[in-house]
């Protein structure tokens, strides 16, 4: 994730770590409370819920018997539901290092010796091992396809034959053409994002944008065909922007 989109969030993981995973005001650092975090993780455990009875449902496979590798892992808002799930190891790994302190340290209030949080590079994911069940969810549109293709492959090959890979990726959206041109405007012209910011917040700021990237579904079959022979999808929409769950059971390698 060596891009622009990797600078901005580590801006939020430095400055707004929880409104960055969720965009909702009464997650922004100056409105955090004992309520609010206990909202916040709430969340990600019913997610982690949801993503156990889909994967019963479709592959009939428990992944709290398995090993958990959370991509994109944020301050541990899935990682940390998803080991109160299972004894086995569980792993969280982003790329921002302030976003891991602050993971860590959640992991250590709640004593998880089996939950391990870490940082990648931004480009590759050596070092780590094979897991039975790889997450990721709300990651990929931040990342630019190129950089995100590789590193889809790269979650393929540390999923453990057997296991299953669930991943969540933008292809397109359907908001109205004024708001699209407005948040693409924020995106690539820096200039226009600094007059925005500092119009909002009423003071000479440029505040960091999230990249809400598309991802050609015909070129994540193609790399999905390389690793399993079933494919499962469920579609998304969060806030106009439409993607889709990407769901498989492993069993091959290319």
């Amino acid at each position: 994730m060596k891009s622009e989109s990797s600078k901005h969030w580590k801006e939020w993981g430095k400055n707004d770590p929880y409104y960055g995973v969720l965009s909702e005001e009464k997650f922004r650092m100056k409105h955090l409370s004992e309520r609010v975090l206990e909202e916040f993780f709430d969340t990600g455990a019913a997610f982690a819920e949801q993503s156990r009875n889909r994967i019963q449902k479709k592959f009939g496979l428990d992944i709290a018997d398995g090993s958990i590798l959370d991509f994109g892992c944020g301050v541990g808002r899935l990682a940390i539901p998803f080991a109160r799930m299972t004894g086995k190891e569980v792993w969280g790994l982003d790329i921002s290092e302030d976003i891991i302190a602050r993971a860590k340290a959640h992991a250590r209030a709640l004593a998880m010796d089996h939950l391990r949080f870490a940082t990648y590079n931004g480009d590759s994911l050596e070092g780590i091992p094979e897991f039975d069940f790889v997450n990721s969810y709300i990651v990929f549109q931040h990342i630019e396809p190129r950089q995100g293709m590789h590193l889809l492959r790269e979650l393929l090959d540390h999923t453990r034959t057997g296991g299953i890979f669930q991943v969540q990726v933008t292809y397109g959206h359907c908001l109205p053409k004024s708001v699209y041109a407005h948040f693409y405007l924020r995106t690539h012209f820096p200039l226009y994002n600094f007059l925005y910011s500092s119009l909002k917040h009423r003071r000479f700021c440029r505040e960091p944008v999230m990249q809400m990237n598309h991802y050609a579904p015909e070129k994540l079959f193609a790399l999905f065909a390389g690793y399993s022979d079933e494919v499962q999808v469920e579609f998304t929409n969060h806030g106009g922007h439409l993607g889709a769950f990407y769901l498989l059971r492993k069993n091959q390698s290319p």
